[in-house]
């Protein structure tokens, strides 16, 4: 039953992003699709000012930011993008990783014509934040990073995620019609959710040391009833990165975007302004 309980919670914050998203469709300055290492890789911009990055979960896409947008795009240049093999990005031949995601961020920054940025991930795009902060630090004037994990045990029932090949089918039935309508490549499901399945399962692998090595101001947030990630392992984090600040959002989920946007936007933008 835990089992159960533990894959329903992840299908229906991977179902919020795009169902909930959809019925205030925003307008975006500009979109394109532009070529990225072995991807052709999807992306928006919104607003004004210094670029702020916005960094999807896993299997979502930029929907999974509809309601925090609005609200960053009037302070900050909001640039929300696909990661590869989700949303209305490409995928290759390659295993997805995080570090490879991280590599295909840097190159649409480059494409922009980004020096630095913050960066503001949730999940997978915070653990792709935190490899952006340990590896390149010249290129992310902050990290806010929520829901994200540092290895495969700091995620509840961590050896049960998506037990075998038959959660990867049900994960398939569950995002179908939503991935086939917005995806160039919709036959590519199949092949995308393995990929993210073991990518889930075996990875990231971030030690605390190369936590203590990140010298970007760092805000790690935490739902208080996050289904997917421990509170422990989220202090953890914050704990490893010198001088980071942690939050524990009260009464939330992993989905806070859409359940929270409010609460998750004010805790955000008060820990961005000035920095």
């Amino acid at each position: 039953m835990k089992r159960l309980l533990f894959l329903t919670s992840c299908l229906v914050v991977v179902l919020a992003s795009y169902l909930d998203a959809s019925t205030a469709p925003l307008v975006p300055f500009h979109s394109a699709r532009v070529k990225i290492n072995d991807i052709t890789m999807y992306y928006e911009e919104y607003g004004k000012g210094e670029p702020l990055i916005l960094l999807n979960g896993g299997l979502t896409n930029t929907t999974a930011w509809a309601k925090q947008i609005p609200a960053f795009s009037q302070r900050y240049h909001v640039i929300a993008l696909d990661s590869r093999g989700q949303g209305r990005t490409t995928d290759s031949e390659a295993p997805i990783t995080y570090e490879l995601m991280a590599e295909d961020t840097l190159q649409l920054m480059d494409h922009i014509g980004i020096d630095a940025a913050l960066i503001v991930g949730w999940s997978d795009g915070g653990i792709i934040g935190i490899e952006m902060a340990i590896h390149h630090p010249n290129r992310v004037r902050a990290l806010v990073a929520y829901g994200a994990n540092t290895t495969p045990e700091g995620v509840k029932e961590s050896d049960s995620i998506f037990l075998g090949y038959s959660s990867g089918d049900v994960l398939l039935r569950w995002l179908s019609n939503q991935y086939h309508s917005i995806s160039p490549q919709p036959v590519h499901l199949p092949s995308i959710v393995e990929k993210i399945r073991k990518m889930w399962l075996t990875e990231p692998h971030i030690t605390a040391e190369e936590l203590a090595t990140i010298k970007a101001p760092t805000l790690i947030i935490q739902g208080q009833k996050d289904a997917v990630v421990s509170t422990a392992h989220a202090k953890a984090i914050a704990e490893a990165i010198p001088h980071a600040t942690f939050v524990l959002l009260p009464n939330a989920g992993h989905d806070a975007m859409t359940r929270k946007p409010k609460e998750l936007n004010k805790v955000i933008l008060g820990f961005l302004k000035g920095k």
